[in-house]
């Protein structure tokens, strides 16, 4: 523990397994204390247990991040625990893959608002809690499918393309009050919910397109999260920083 997020305090929605878990592990390592919000109350629990019974400080929210009202509800439990949030992850997101004609209203409608809303009331709450504190840190989890074509992946695409935009301008628009934002854009890694849905000969044909030869694990995105929340990354906002091991540029 290298103490660089120490008297920070974090949201981070989608944060009970995978690269938001991971997320929530590495900011609490760090010393920030971390409000976890999540769908399924217990993946929240037993993440924000772990992180408390290793010394560290964790508050288990269950929310549905597509919600405003859930979201607003999320920041206002993660105040009144540790104070004003400071760092705030946007990594939910719910996606099914498929051709176009196949995704009905109800589909659609379910990916824009975890993948997409769920940013934009993540700004609505936390910013002026950020404001409050004078700055803050916020880090979205983008992809690299927001620059490269897909198919079967248009929907996905599109509400990760809005991610990268709504990163860009949330810089433009949060920086007169100190507040940074940045996202991240992993590659192929492998979390719970991708080894449920994907066979070890897909887990090769996609190792086999990674320039640096291995699949991303959700510590690889974690540390970058920290990276872009700490002071080191003091003059970095508006940027997508590609957690690949270089596949989007082998492709581009």
């Amino acid at each position: 523990m290298s103490n660089r997020l120490k008297g920070r305090v974090a949201l981070v929605t989608g944060g009970g397994r995978g690269i938001g878990r991971a997320i929530c592990d590495a900011y609490a390592r760090e010393g920030a204390a971390v409000g976890i919000m999540d769908l399924k109350s217990d993946v929240a629990r037993s993440a924000a247990d772990e992180i408390n019974g290793a010394g560290g400080r964790a508050l288990a929210i269950t929310g549905n991040a597509g919600l405003r009202s859930d979201v607003f509800r999320a920041a206002d439990e993660t105040r009144q625990a540790f104070g004003p949030v400071t760092l705030l992850v946007n990594n939910a997101m719910w996606n099914r893959y498929g051709p176009l004609e196949d995704q009905d209203e109800r589909l659609v409608d379910r990916m824009i608002d975890v993948g997409f809303k769920s940013v934009i009331w993540g700004y609505q709450a936390v910013v002026p809690q950020m404001r409050e504190a004078r700055g803050g840190a916020i880090v979205n989890i983008a992809s690299p499918s927001a620059v490269l074509a897909m198919k079967n992946g248009i929907m996905y695409s599109s509400v990760k393309a809005a991610v990268a935009a709504a990163t860009r301008s949330g810089a433009a628009e949060y920086g007169a009050d100190n507040i940074r934002v940045n996202a991240i854009a992993p590659g192929p890694t492998q979390t719970e919910g991708a080894n449920m849905v994907l066979s070890e000969e897909a887990w090769d044909r996609r190792r086999e397109r990674v320039p640096i030869g291995r699949l991303g694990q959700p510590e690889d995105c974690a540390n970058a999260a920290v990276f872009l929340a700490s002071d080191e990354a003091a003059f970095i906002s508006g940027d997508m920083t590609f957690v690949d091991g270089g596949i989007t540029y082998a492709f581009s």
